[in-house]
């Protein structure tokens, strides 16, 4: 679904509650696990090999974080765009720009645009909107059909491209419930606004 997923993207995906972002987030960093044998950071559960990444570490632009894949939920609760000023915010836009000397493919996911730091969206290389289709396409009481909506901006003129994922094969792959929690590194919020 997305061509050169080893040239160190920056890919946000986007859309209400229940559309599938998180799915097929999941999808994207399984294929890059699958395929390049990547190491993949995520903040939520995975059922294939990752690390649950200590968002200090970004913040810090921490070494280790290289040639590596970092997925990320709910990304506005992290650097949120009524909060630009702030160290943590100024620090993660930082860490999304040196993805590429990292050797880092960064994903993300938020229900609206606008929720999230603008240096992160303007540095976005590849925008997907999600849409849930409400079909239950096997008859098993859940909906399982999903429409997603690529666009790349790396490629001149601005490219649309969509696809219809079945998303039943990813259902037990990622935990749709696991609530991400802002306030678990109490160090995110003592970070003070940089002057």
């Amino acid at each position: 679904m997305l061509k050169n997923t080893q040239n160190n993207l920056v890919v946000g995906l986007k859309g209400l509650k229940g559309s599938g972002k998180t799915l097929v987030m999941t999808l994207f960093l399984y294929y890059e696990w699958r395929m390049f044998k990547k190491k993949i950071y995520t903040n939520f559960k995975v059922s294939f090999p990752h690390e649950i990444l200590d968002i200090n570490k970004l913040i810090k632009l921490d070494t280790e974080l290289q040639n590596a894949v970092i997925g990320l939920t709910e990304l506005h609760m992290i650097c949120d765009a009524r909060r630009s000023g702030k160290k943590q915010n100024i620090q993660m836009s930082y860490f999304v720009l040196q993805s590429r000397h990292r050797g880092v493919n960064f994903y993300y996911d938020t229900q609206f645009n606008r929720q999230i730091d603008i240096r992160i969206r303007e540095n976005t290389d590849i925008n997907v909107v999600c849409e849930n289709l409400c079909i239950d396409s096997d008859g098993d009481g859940f909906n399982d059909l999903f429409r997603i909506i690529i666009q790349d901006k790396r490629i001149i003129p601005i490219s649309f491209i969509e696809k219809i994922v079945y998303g039943r094969p990813f259902f037990d792959v990622y935990d749709t419930n696991y609530i991400v929690d802002p306030f678990t590194m109490v160090e995110i919020n003592k970070l003070k606004s940089v002057k």
